[in-house]
């Protein structure tokens, strides 16, 4: 028998809940064929008021890992920004700008997860198990590896090795998160929880993709060290190239089921709405790696006549092998790149069909973390858009990447604000993992009405 928590709704499906923040008033009242002990609680609803600090307690409570979102959403425009295809130099400046908010955003997230399954008593085991907020332990690799690659693009170029350093050790740390993630909530799908054609959605993809982004982050992080170790860029390839394989195939696989069920059972309720977009990462990541690897294999054979394979010192035979590889990967790049336009296509489709029959949908009574979700996969959709640009040297696509580019750094600022404002008023902090019980404390009393309840 799986241990597991009863399925989620597929309203749920993004782990958002359209809830507004309340309290209950716990007035136990009489009638005349009540006993005291069968007594019942009336429960009118109130606004919560909150001290800071118990406001501050709320939020670390419910900080999902769904909020890792954010720091996708953040670091995926701070590269598209830096790397625009007509670019200026305040547009790089401002890619800066938005890179350091991105490692404040992640750091402080980080802290409030160390304090959430420290304070809270099997929170961590709670979120594991659940069918949809454990998918998204995808999120936290994929967005530290944004900051990964923005160190390879900003730093190394200005400080040289030591940052070189820096971005392979942070990358082989993502590395092990990634892989660990992906087979590891696949191993508790099969063994710990319980899923159905019913509950089934895009979120699966989510620790799946953690291999594929951090296998492209494993090219630009060798582009990186070919000036230093042009051995150490190779041995990075090639463990790139097996992370590879555990990503996209798989993903290929989900996406899929996600198309019968999608077909068969209709679009996803509103609130889940945003997942449309999710098939996008493997699809965009998976073209844009594939042909960043290629690359890096040519240049190594080129420029540093160091082959990736062994071939008895034949340098000809080695640039061909070089050769091969490289347009191997273009021409599967341009595929998934078409794969991927599909996708966005249809989710686009979707979102302006049920934008004009429900106008509020981006209202904020309406707005959720989980409409982050719109910008990472078309982020990553966009790197591999602007990496053919530049392969092909293809206007066309020059353009489409710079639209695709504008389009996340416009839906950027637009759930930046709405999620600061959300988070004032306290509104975003929505855990679906303890939706039916809050864990009990390790220490501090419960000043959180909800938890008395």
């Amino acid at each position: 028998m799986s241990n597991a928590l009863p399925p989620e709704p597929p309203d749920a499906a993004m782990g958002v809940l359209q809830l507004t923040t309340t309290q209950r008033s716990l007035t136990p009242t009489l009638n005349g064929s009540q006993s005291p002990h069968e007594c019942k609680l009336s429960a009118p609803i109130v606004p919560l008021r909150r001290s800071f600090v118990s406001k501050l307690d709320h939020a670390c409570l419910h900080l999902s890992p769904s909020f890792f979102s954010i720091n996708m959403g953040t670091g995926i425009t701070s590269i598209l920004l830096y790397n625009l295809p007509y670019n200026a130099e305040w547009l790089r400046r401002l890619g800066i700008v938005v890179f350091v908010l991105n490692i404040v955003l992640f750091v402080s997230l980080v802290l409030g997860n160390v304090f959430r399954y420290v304070r809270w008593r099997g929170l961590f085991g709670t979120v594991t198990r659940h069918e949809v907020s454990s998918m998204f332990w995808g999120c936290l690799p994929m967005g530290f590896i944004t900051i990964v690659n923005m160190i390879a693009f900003v730093c190394v170029p200005a400080w040289g090795w030591r940052w070189a350093q820096l971005a392979l050790g942070l990358w082989w740390i993502d590395a092990i998160m990634s892989i660990g993630i992906n087979l590891g909530m696949i191993f508790m799908m099969f063994t710990r929880q319980t899923h159905s054609a019913q509950t089934f959605s895009a979120v699966w993809l989510l620790p799946i993709v953690t291999s594929v982004v951090c296998a492209a982050s494993g090219g630009i992080v060798a582009s990186s060290l070919l000036p230093f170790s042009p051995a150490l860029a190779r041995s990075t390839i090639l463990v790139s190239y097996v992370i590879w394989g555990t990503g996209v195939p798989i993903a290929m696989f989900i996406t899929t089921l996600w198309l019968y069920r999608t077909i068969i059972s209709g679009v996803p309720a509103p609130a889940a709405l945003a997942t449309m977009f999710l098939p996008l990462g493997p699809c965009g990541q998976g073209s844009f790696g594939i042909m960043v690897l290629g690359r890096v294999v040519r240049d190594l054979a080129y420029d540093h006549d160091l082959g990736i394979a062994a071939i008895g010192g034949d340098t000809e035979s080695s640039l061909r092998l070089a050769d091969a590889i490289y347009a191997g990967g273009l021409v599967t790049g341009l595929i998934l790149w078409g794969l991927a336009m599909c996708w966005y296509i249809l989710a686009t489709a979707v979102i302006i069909d049920h934008w004009l029959s429900n106008r509020d949908f981006f209202f904020r009574q309406h707005f959720s973390v989980g409409l982050w979700a719109l910008t990472f996969p078309i982020g990553v959709f966009a790197t591999a858009t602007t990496t053919l640009a530049s392969e092909l040297d293809s206007p066309a696509f020059r353009v489409i990447g710079t639209v695709l580019s504008i389009q996340v750094a416009l839906h950027w600022i637009y759930v930046s604000v709405m999620t600061v404002w959300k988070v004032v008023d306290g509104t975003i902090f929505v855990a679906p993992e303890i939706a039916d019980s809050v864990p009990e404390r390790r220490w501090g009393r419960r000043d959180d009405p909800e938890e008395k309840v």
